[in-house]
C-alpha cells in the first residue's frame, strides 16, 4: 500500500511515519523511490504505538523489536523483555515521586496564596 493509505490505515501523520522509518522501527520496501507498506508494517506500527503508550523510549522499543527478531518466543527474549519492563516500572515510580513532590509544593503555594487573600478581606 502507498504511504497515504498506510497513514490513513494507522491514523498517523507523515512526519510520524517518517520518524519511525528514520529510526529503523518501520522498514517498508521502496519501489521506484516510493515507500510500499504491507500488513506487517501496519502490525509493526501498532506494536510501536502500544509500546509507546506503556512509556517505552524509542531506544527501548528498538531493543524489544531486536529481541523479537533474534529470539522470537524464547526464554531469552522473555527474560530480556521482563528486565526492560521492570526498568520501565522503576522509572515510572521515580516519575510518580517527582510528581507527588511537585503536587505537595503546589499545595503549599496554594495555601500561602489563600492565606494572603484571606488577610485582605
Amino acid at each position: 500500500m502507498q504511504l497515504k493509505i498506510f497513514m490513513a490505515t494507522v491514523n498517523a501523520k507523515h512526519d510520524t511515519v517518517r520518524f519511525y522509518i528514520e529510526k529503523n522501527l518501520l522498514t517498508p520496501d521502496k519501489v521506484a523511490g516510493k515507500y510500499v507498506f504491507t500488513s506487517q508494517d501496519v502490525a509493526n506500527y501498532e506494536e510501536i504505538m502500544q509500546l509507546k503508550k506503556l512509556g517505552f523510549s524509542i531506544e527501548t522499543i528498538r531493543k524489544i523489536k531486536q529481541q523479537h527478531i533474534l529470539n522470537c518466543s524464547t526464554t531469552e527474549q522473555w527474560q530480556q523483555n521482563l528486565a526492560l519492563v521492570e526498568n520501565n516500572i522503576n522509572l515510572a515510580e521515580q516519575e510518580l515521586k517527582r510528581i507527588e513532590q511537585r503536587k505537595e509544593a503546589l499545595i503549599k503555594v496554594s495555601k500561602q496564596l489563600k492565606s494572603l487573600l484571606a488577610r485582605q478581606h
